[in-house]
Parts: C-alpha cells; structure tokens; sequence
C-alpha cells in the first residue's frame, strides 16, 4: 500500500517532504525484473554448458562428473545450476540455450535493444561458436586444440563478466527509480535539478519546474481502496512519462504528487506543454480492479528556473502556483510568471491561469 500525502485537505499549506516505502507493481519494474532474472539464468546455464564442454573433452564416455565438479547454486535459488546442467546434457551436440532463444524474441524491446546487451548476444554467439569449433575438432581428431579450448575459454569469461556488469548497470538504474511509478526519486531530483539550473545558467537558457498533483486523491483511496490507488499513481505517472518531450524529466515528489523538470522551455512552453499533459490525463479514466472507470484530473503549478533563486526557492514558487490551481477549483494550469514576462498566449482562452508575479 502506497502512503499519500493529501493536498487538497491541507489547509495549513504544510506539505510532507518525505516519500514513504511503495510496493514494486509497476510494469517498467516487472520488465527490469526480469531481465536480471533471465540473465542469472543465463550464467548458471552457461557455467553448466562449459563444464559440460570440458567433461566431454576429459571424461570418457560413461563416466559421469563428480557433485564437486559443480559450483554451488545461489541461496535464491537452489535448483538453478540443476536445471541449466541437465539442460546442458541435453543440448550437448547442437549447442542450444535458452538464452539465445530469449534474445530472439526479446530483442526489439526497448530495455534490451541496447548496445550493451547487444554486445552480450553477440559473445554469446561468438562463446558457442568457439565450443562447436573445439568439439567438431577433438571428434575427428581425437585430440584437444589448445588454441580452439582458449578461445572457447576466453569468450566464457567475456560472457560471464559482461552479464554481471549489465546486471550491476541494472541495478544502479533502479536505484534511482520509485518502484511502485517507475518516474524517477527524489534521491535523484535534487541533484538532476541542481545540474539543469546550472546548465541554463551557463547557456543563459530558459528551464521550468512543475508540480502535478492528483485532485481529491484521498478520496479515491478511501473510496476505492490503496491497490486500485496504486493503480491511479501508476496510470497518471506513464501518462507524464509518454506525453512530455523527449528531454524532459518526470519524478515522483511525494504521495500523489509528480515534479517535471522542462529545459529549454520558457513560461509559454511550459503552460503548452502542462496544459496538453492535463487534458491527457483528464481524457484518460483509470481502469480500477473491479472493471469500473474512474475520472482523474490534476492541478499543476510551474515556476522558471532562474539565476537568483536556488532550487529550494524555484520549487517553493511552483508550489504557490500549485497552491493557486486548487483555489481556482482544480483541474487547472497555473504558472508563476516574472514581472517582465508577458501571458502565455498558448493558454489566453483560460482566465487566471498565472499568478501575479512576484
């Protein structure tokens, strides 16, 4: 169950500043999920495959390989090296793998269409050609090539080492990444926001923050239960993920409330850009567990990053523009504007959609 922090009913203006523990539900998650999964499958199946490459190059037939000869599994998953050993026997000649056949069919995701993992096939590739150069040579000669059995070894430890960096690149990305949205932290907010304002400053560009918040959140919650609210955050965060320019960043601030950080974008592009997110999401019901169609709307508020405001004083800007959509009935846009700005025309047909500058 995700905590929320309810703007609406805070009459104080007082917010909560930390985000509580969510449960990993997300779909950009389960992806990520796994991938880890089948890539440790991948190197327990292929640790088996090369013992079972060498055993047949130093067992005779008939014997079969000592227990010791296996690693221990890991304690996560104690039948692992079980599986990928028998698997190993039973594709001993024609070199097969499971990994192989993943990749095929994956290989046009997005989370696996990356040079890294690319790279990967293609040491795999290059790891069963070696081994079926080596054995094709031992069964008609009868004897080892040393230069073939170090090739076919050297592309084992390419293999294995390239799976475990992947895997730690993997788990780095996650660390910066709320489980239950897939938007990014607020662990990582505060240093990507800090890097953009510095980034405006030194090109004299334009930049924004915006604050989204859910409207009468609570009220779903209460109404509909935590889960179907989980499935609200997590329906309204892949909106702002898919719906944004392809530079801008979403992040989950706290409870029901999102940061979007726009470079590049003055107070007119932003208000456009705000604007057509809030229509999405307001066009967009949330399919709930029990098959019903909720209506979410959401306010927002957006401030320019500027020279003499530091991060803290930007945010607190959007949050008064925030502040003013709710007052304003919600379901609204509203930006903070500075004295020598003029309206965004993109949203003239709204009234009051700025502030007074300040």
């Amino acid at each position: 169950m995700d905590e929320m922090t309810n703007r609406d009913n805070d009459a104080s203006g007082q917010r909560e500043t930390d985000m509580p523990e969510s449960i990993a539900v997300g779909n950009f998650i389960d992806a990520e999920r796994d991938i880890l999964a089948e890539l440790e499958t991948a190197l327990c199946e292929h640790i088996a495959l090369v013992l079972e490459w060498n055993r047949r190059l130093l067992v005779r037939d008939g014997d079969t390989p000592s227990p010791a000869d296996i690693p221990a599994p890991p304690a996560d998953r104690p039948h692992a090296y079980t599986h990928a050993h028998n698997h190993a026997h039973a594709h001993a000649d024609d070199h097969d793998c499971n990994f192989g056949a993943w990749y095929a069919l994956n290989q046009h995701n997005r989370l696996i269409d990356q040079p890294a993992i690319k790279s990967l096939a293609a040491t795999h590739e290059q790891l069963h050609a070696a081994a079926r150069r080596l054995l094709e040579h031992f069964d008609h000669d009868g004897e080892i090539d040393a230069a073939e059995y170090d090739a076919m070894a050297l592309r084992a430890e390419s293999f294995f080492a390239q799976i475990r960096r992947i895997e730690r690149a993997f788990r780095t990305a996650r660390s910066d990444v709320d489980p239950l949205t897939g938007a990014y932290n607020r662990q990582t907010m505060l240093s990507d926001l800090e890097i953009e304002r510095e980034r405006a400053i030194r090109s004299r560009s334009t930049a924004a923050i915006a604050l989204v918040d859910l409207d009468l959140f609570k009220a779903v919650n209460d109404t509909h239960g935590h889960q179907n609210g989980d499935l609200v955050l997590q329906s309204v965060a892949s909106i702002l993920q898919s719906h944004v320019r392809p530079f801008d960043k979403v992040y989950r601030y706290g409870g029901e409330e999102f940061l979007i950080c726009l470079p590049n974008a003055d107070m007119r592009q932003t208000a456009r850009v705000l604007e057509r997110l809030r229509r999405v999401i307001e066009a967009s019901p949330v399919k709930l567990g029990n098959g019903t169609l909720l209506k979410i709307t959401t306010s927002i508020g957006a401030a320019p990053i500027t020279a003499d405001r530091q991060i803290g004083q930007i945010i607190e800007k959007a949050d008064r523009a925030l502040y003013a959509a709710k007052n304003n009935g919600r379901n609204c846009v509203r930006v903070w504007r500075q004295p020598t700005e003029a309206p965004p025309a993109s949203v003239a047909t709204t009234p009051k959609n700025e502030i007074p500058p300040l």
